[in-house]
């Protein structure tokens, strides 16, 4: 779980901020609005940059501070503390977000979503997305995770990532010096990524297109779109899946509160009733019990888990 470490106050930075930089500022605003589960408490100090350049100088002022640090994306992968988050909230989503095309690149910025960009590179018969229509966030959070489907993964198209260190200096990497691995990308996880450089191949527009349409009726039919949900809450298990152990050990539509693991695929945990982050993470504590009894097999959680769930959240 991400922890919320020492900081100075809150109290005052946020007009230092709104003085100094090009960013939206504002203080406990309720981060639920904001994630795909609708669930979360508030951000004691919330900022959306309107640059690349003003993350640099969020950044700066917020490690100065040694304020806790939490980036939101899409807010798809998410589980957020019912107690919120005792620090700064960076948002990188629609406030940063659209591409330029160059040839068979395309140049991105962070908070674009990835559906966006997959049909984008689709409309102009670009191959190497299409197989990830339907995934829910940003290309930042895509790269953090190196997300993928059906055999392709957003690291394989990647050329650079840029972006900035949490003390604020800028750092550029390229996709070779990138170790991607299964939802895995390590010299991406204590930066804040801004934008990125991909690369494709060309191919035609219809058969790409029929791709993205094929797997988004697969996605509707498999998944339990009709619910609130964080998308897949375990990482796949070497030679397994974690939604065939979820339903073998007879889980699916067990349920704490307005929490449930859903009937129609096993490996989502969705919000039927008004579920507390509490109800999810209690939840999440007796599916790897009951898997980890069963079948020997520890579940490693896809969704991260911010703030203080120690004091409020007691598993029982």
């Amino acid at each position: 779980m991400d922890s919320e470490a020492p900081g100075n106050s809150i109290k005052g930075i946020d007009a230092v901020l709104a003085a100094d930089v090009e960013a939206d500022v504002s203080t406990d605003r309720v981060i639920a609005d904001y994630t795909s589960y609708g669930i979360g408490g508030p951000g004691k100090l919330w900022v959306a940059p309107k640059t690349e350049a003003a993350v640099g100088r969020l950044l700066k002022h917020i490690h100065t501070a040694r304020l806790p640090l939490f980036v939101l994306g899409g807010g798809t992968n998410v589980l957020i503390s019912d107690r919120g988050w005792n620090g700064a909230v960076l948002l990188i989503a629609d406030n940063l977000s659209g591409w330029h095309f160059k040839d068979s690149q395309v140049a991105v910025q962070a908070g674009t979503l990835l559906m966006d960009l997959v049909q984008a590179t689709v409309d102009r018969g670009l191959a190497g997305l299409e197989s990830m229509a339907g995934i829910p966030g940003t290309v930042g959070g895509a790269l953090r995770m190196n997300a993928g489907a059906f055999g392709q993964e957003i690291g394989t198209a990647t050329v650079a990532v840029s972006g900035f260190h949490r003390n604020g200096d800028p750092f550029i990497t390229t996709g070779a010096d990138i170790d991607f691995g299964y939802r895995s990308a390590p010299e991406l996880e204590n930066v804040v990524i801004t934008s990125a450089t991909l690369r494709f191949r060309q191919d035609r527009t219809k058969p790409l297109q029929r791709r993205v349409d094929e797997i988004l009726s697969r996605r509707a039919a498999r998944q339990p779109l009709e619910y609130p949900s964080c998308g897949s809450v375990f990482k796949r298990p070497p030679g397994d899946y974690a939604g065939r152990l979820i339903e073998a050990a007879g889980l699916k539509g067990t349920r704490i509160g307005g929490a449930e693991v859903s009937t129609k695929h096993a490996g989502y945990i969705v919000n039927t009733d008004r579920a507390t982050a509490c109800d999810v993470y209690r939840l999440i504590d007796r599916i790897r019990a009951v898997v980890s009894e069963r079948f020997g097999v520890q579940l490693e959680t896809e969704v991260k888990i911010i703030g203080d769930f120690s004091s409020d959240c007691t598993v029982g």
